[in-house]
């Protein structure tokens, strides 16, 4: 079986055997049970364990895989690490493809483990009898629709042992050697971000057998995944990984992210004891990045933030920068300056601009203080002059927005929006975002103002993708990172 077929399969399987399944909700085999049940999967789900009797949520308790008389795609394992061994074999009398070990205690724990996984080896004839993902991981995710969805035909499938309550459908797909995200970070991240549209989640751990490299080349033929987040602690195949990250150049619609752990010597003795991953040299794991043209995050923070951004991008079809030629709009001088210094360290520029652009501006700006030249505006002393002559500065920030849009020098517009209750009215952002839906260029906002009012409106955008953050420099990094596709997709 191909190695996108096999990941097919892990990922859309007809059938599941949860191996440990128990009636304690405390339990993981519990949870896991309790997750593909919920979130409506619509293949058949078999709960075993050979000390448990009568049913789990309706699903009657077998003793082992060999008492199942139907077909099993798939085995999902939460049982202690001793006892994997012989049910493993027992999957392969059954003729089942695929197994996802969640158990952990193999080479992150010396000798012993190691021992283990020559046993899997051995039984699994170097996984040409059934294929492995993981041990010590978290399992798959797909998410066929959201959570607050009333037709959900197609249901979810949850193989991990930490509960989802709330999720939305997308175009990112995650693969990790942490099963932290695909378990208390990613519903973490679901809950602050409700509009991070995830379509996958996978969490590889030891990468026994299958790595990122299968799942890698499996979502960049995937159409429906625009945006593929990467956390490892090391490379299986580098060779493998730089050919297939640089096929992004010829993907106009896929974008890369990656965090490496174990940077450092102190990283790297944090990664043998977690995953078994062996130390990279630093300079090697650069050239591998480098080559690979991947975007490169520092942390988790920045990993999600990316590809939020980047989602919300594919999603409206916008066209990404290649300049880093920007416009900010703003209400504050001091916001304008701060912003021109940040902008400068990322080297983004605010150009000049067309001269028919520039003579509109002038017309809505008052005399005594004319705009400047180049793409900064500070709008607010267009809105004294049109509250002065009684004229609605609601229309003034359109206009704005109008030129700054039809502006062929400017690639994107940063804004600084104040959000209060009491002056809706000056920052009637519903409008405002209509127009901006309708351009090719990315908007985004840095949003400041009273605090229930921010989340209002960033609710607001993040439901029409456009993006909102809560610092100036956020805003700014993430523009840039686009830029940074860009570039790294015209290398070479």
């Amino acid at each position: 079986m191909s190695n996108n077929k096999i990941i097919d399969l892990f990922l859309n399987p007809k059938s599941v055997a949860v191996i440990g399944a128990s009636k304690n909700p405390m339990k993981g085999g519990h949870r896991i049970v309790e997750n593909l049940v919920t979130n409506n999967f619509k293949g058949k789900i078999f709960p075993i364990n050979p000390n448990s009797e009568g049913n789990l949520f309706g699903l009657e308790f077998k003793k082992s895989v060999l008492d199942i008389e139907e077909e099993v795609d798939l085995a999902i394992f939460y049982v202690p690490n001793r006892k994997i061994p012989h049910i493993l074999d027992e999957c392969i009398q059954k003729g089942i493809k695929g197994a996802i070990i969640e158990a952990s205690g193999f080479e992150e724990v010396g000798e012993n483990g190691l021992e283990l996984r020559d046993q899997i080896l051995k039984i699994t004839e170097n996984f040409s009898k059934i294929r492995i993902m993981g041990p010590n991981c978290m399992g798959l995710t797909r998410i066929n629709g959201d959570s607050n969805s009333e037709d959900n035909e197609r249901g979810g499938f949850f193989t991990s042992f930490g509960v989802f309550y709330k999720y939305k459908t997308g175009n990112i797909a995650i693969i990790s050697q942490s099963g932290m995200l695909n378990g208390g970070y990613l519903m973490y991240m679901m809950e602050k971000y409700q509009d991070l549209g995830i379509r996958y989640s996978c969490s590889i751990g030891n990468k026994m057998d299958l790595s990122e490299i299968e799942f890698l080349d499996y979502f960049l033929e995937d159409p429906t995944v625009n945006v593929i987040a990467v956390y490892l602690e090391s490379f299986k195949d580098p060779r493998k990984f730089i050919e297939l990250c640089r096929k992004t150049k010829a993907k106009i619609n896929k974008t890369i992210i990656l965090v490496k752990g174990g940077l450092t010597p102190q990283g790297q003795r944090a990664t043998l004891s977690h995953t078994g991953a062996l130390a990279e040299n630093s300079q090697l794991i650069n050239a591998i990045i480098k080559q690979s043209g991947v975007i490169q995050a520092k942390n988790f923070h920045e990993l999600f933030q990316f590809a939020r951004t980047f989602s919300m991008m594919y999603n409206e079809n916008k066209v990404m920068p290649k300049k880093g030629y920007i416009s900010l709009i703003t209400g504050s001088g001091g916001a304008g300056t701060i912003v021109a210094d940040i902008t400068a360290e990322y080297g983004l520029k605010f150009p000049d601009f067309s001269e028919k652009i520039y003579h509109r501006l002038v017309e809505i700006f008052p005399e005594w203080m004319p705009p400047n030249r180049f793409a900064l505006v500070d709008f607010w002393p267009a809105m004294e002059k049109a509250m002065m002559n009684n004229n609605n500065p609601l229309d003034i920030m359109k206009t704005v927005y109008g030129f700054l849009i039809e502006d062929e020098n400017i690639e994107g517009i940063l804004n600084m929006m104040f959000c209060s209750k009491r002056w809706r009215s000056f920052s009637n952002y519903k409008q405002i975002v209509e127009s901006i839906n309708n351009a090719s260029k990315p908007v985004f906002y840095w949003l400041i103002g009273e605090v229930k009012e921010v989340q209002r409106v960033s609710r607001y955008m993040a439901d029409h993708n456009v993006p909102s953050f809560p610092s100036l420099e956020d805003m700014i990094k993430n523009f840039w990172i686009l830029v940074q596709d860009s570039m790294n997709k015209n290398i070479g």
